[in-house]
């Protein structure tokens, strides 16, 4: 009789592709995670490449602890439950924002005109982005508000409008910046006053049976906290969202059902595809996997109907181009993070994701650059950008932060390889441009993921720099323009440009003072580990079919490795048991303050400083010449202090 045990697996080696951070509290035993397409890997890249030469930096012990994140981390704003409730009830306004007069709730009666002027922004810049409400109807909630007030509404309506005004309010701290006049202040019972309240606003509602004007308020709370890079929040409650929108059958076309009239349809794809883009853009800036995959959903783009009557609706032409594009960047994210049991990464593959981004490009490009209105044509339709500026700019933009995330995640391999010098010759060209592009632009910068680019295209320029693949005074003068265009970011009042303004400033500090005949360093491999006798068993390094993953011991994991040697015999060869005499070079304290410790604060990354550790990462590991330790997953142990957390207001 056959055995029924399942026989005994082969221990599977990491891959790069897999590498997240899992941070582990102290407090309370709890962990959050952070994914590698979040851009976690290549920070800790570029910090470990400036430790091993800078003495600025290894000196500098005063940055913030959330410089080791990404931005959007609300989570990480505060890691104790105390903490965390007093981050959650931070007021979000400044008191000359709101009227606080006293006055009840529901009986505020704000003039018609005041209530448009508060959403004007919002209908300019959010509306054509995410059009999953109607104009007009919300246009006569605001007019029923200036006759009854918010008591003659109904809740979902209520939770609509205070997302609205608030994503406008938000907005108006950069039209302020720039000159223009701003509105009354507004009513506090028109807007969420804290991320807490705007999470709690729902808790009701969900216990509802799903409708339309349900989904439609839980989406405005989720752009509103995702407009203040509060993504964390935000993306549980696209969790609870995407759900709810299976139940109610928003991934069917409409189209398809002939219950549904036809502007029940339109609305019913309009909701669907923003549910859709904002969940994959958090998807991409946290790392996390997809909620709403591409192969469950028949939902026709807008003008684009395949199951009946097509109508073609200029106003939709942007919402059609980001529908488009989310569907890359999620080829993008199953591409390069995908778990290594099931990607399916190869060089066709990645030919095939860029051939996608490209198609897309070519799309929107007539649209981002329109012709010269100086034409033959007669009809003023025909001479007038399908796109806002502020609109032309964002899709210019996500072509360069997408073309940045596929090419990143190269930058791991041998910097002799032919793919990674490509690769950061292809990251080099996007950050410029981004920068560039950001740097010029007129409009108010309100897209939450232009803090990211900024921050991720700034140390791409700087590492390049750093390696000898760059000038440094142009990456010194990209990291200016940085730093100004992250300054505009800072007046929506979240933490988060200030922190990158913060470890921009640092980098660029250690840059300037690299010596003028600095020769590049091999990538991601110091001395002592290049010359280390790694045992090759069965395979090389270089093998046909076995591309060398990332070989490198961070200076905390050395010092790791060391201690847990010195109860016995120094570390050995696990193929000859020899003893393995490489040691760091001189001049290397490799058991003092890490990098990490000194950039990032107490939450080192990296294995813990004990033998007990040792086993999660190097117990019973076949072929240890095609991996290393960096290559397993990230624990960070972390002990914050309550107090050290007061400044962040969101």
């Amino acid at each position: 009789m056959d055995s029924l045990e399942e026989p005994p697996t082969k221990r599977r080696k990491p891959s790069p592709r897999e590498i997240g951070v899992m941070r582990k509290s102290s407090v309370d035993n709890s962990a959050t995670f952070l994914g590698s397409s979040s851009g976690v890997h290549f920070i800790r890249i570029v910090y470990d490449a400036f430790a091993r030469r800078s003495a600025h930096l290894n000196q500098n012990q005063s940055h913030s602890q959330t410089t080791t994140l990404v931005p959007g981390e609300d989570d990480q704003l505060a890691s104790s439950p105390l903490a965390d409730a007093v981050s959650l009830k931070n007021e979000l306004w400044m008191p000359h924002e709101l009227d606080h007069r006293p006055t009840t709730m529901g009986k505020v009666k704000p003039p018609f005109d005041h209530l448009v002027q508060w959403t004007r922004s919002y209908f300019d810049n959010w509306h054509p982005m995410f059009p999953f409400l109607l104009g007009p109807s919300l246009l006569a909630t605001l007019e029923k508000i200036s006759l009854v007030g918010l008591n003659g509404i109904s809740t979902p309506d209520v939770i609509l409008v205070r997302s609205v005004v608030s994503i406008a309010l938000m907005d108006r701290r950069q039209m302020s910046a720039r000159g223009k006049q701003s509105p009354p202040p507004v009513p506090a019972a028109l807007v969420f006053r804290t991320v807490a309240q705007a999470m709690e606003s729902l808790h009701a509602l969900f216990c509802d049976p799903p409708t339309i004007a349900i989904l439609q308020a839980a989406f405005g709370v989720e752009l509103f906290l995702a407009s203040v890079l509060r993504l964390n929040a935000a993306s549980r409650i696209a969790g609870v969202i995407a759900r709810t929108a299976f139940h109610l059958g928003l991934h069917r076309c409409p189209a398809r059902f002939p219950c549904f009239a036809p502007g029940d349809e339109a609305l019913r794809r309009r909701l669907f595809w923003s549910i859709y883009c904002l969940e994959r853009y958090l998807s991409q800036a946290l790392g996390i996997p997809l909620g709403i995959r591409d192969d469950d959903v028949d939902v026709c783009y807008p003008g684009m109907e395949r199951h009946g009557e097509s109508v073609d609706d200029h106003r939709l032409h942007l919402i059609t181009h980001l529908a488009r594009f989310s569907r890359v960047r999620g080829l993008v994210i199953e591409l390069r993070n995908k778990s290594i049991l099931h990607s399916q990464e190869s060089s066709i593959t990645a030919t095939h994701v860029t051939g996608e981004l490209t198609h897309w490009w070519n799309q929107v490009y007539d649209d981002v650059y329109p012709g010269d209105e100086d034409t033959t044509t007669t009809t003023t339709a025909s001479t007038t950008p399908r796109l806002a500026p502020l609109h032309r700019l964002l899709l210019t933009i996500l072509r360069h932060e997408s073309i940045i995330s596929l090419n990143r995640p190269l930058l791991a391999a041998e910097s002799s390889s032919p793919e990674y010098r490509t690769a950061l010759q292809i990251c080099i060209e996007s950050s410029r441009s981004l920068l560039t592009a950001l740097r010029g632009a007129e409009v108010p910068l309100v897209w939450p993921s232009f803090t990211w680019g900024v921050w991720m295209s700034c140390l791409i320029l700087v590492y390049a720099a750093w390696e000898g693949e760059f000038p440094i005074p142009a990456a010194a003068r990209y990291a200016q323009t940085g730093l100004f265009i992250l300054q505009n970011l800072s007046h929506r009042g979240s933490t988060w440009p200030q922190t990158c303004i913060e470890a921009i400033r640092a980098l660029e500090a250690a840059l300037s003072e690299q010596p003028p005949d600095h020769a590049p360093y091999t990538h991601l491999h110091p001395p002592y580990i290049q010359n280390a006798q790694l045992p090759s068993q069965n395979h090389t390094l270089n093998a046909p079919g076995h591309p060398n993953p990332l070989l490198h011991v961070l200076p905390s994991q050395q010092s790791a490795l060391h201690h847990a040697g010195q109860a016995g015999p120094g570390p050995t060869n696990q193929t000859t048991g020899e003893a393995n005499q490489t040691q760091p070079p001189p001049g290397l304290d490799i058991e003092g303050p890490t990098i990490e410790q000194s950039i990032f604060g107490e939450a080192a990354l990296g294995i813990p400083n004990s033998s007990e550790g040792l086993p999660f990462l190097l117990g019973e590991v076949e072929n240890l010449d095609l991996w290393s330790v960096a290559d397993a997953p990230w624990l960070i142990q972390e002990s914050y202090d309550v107090s050290s957390f007061h400044h962040f207001t969101g």
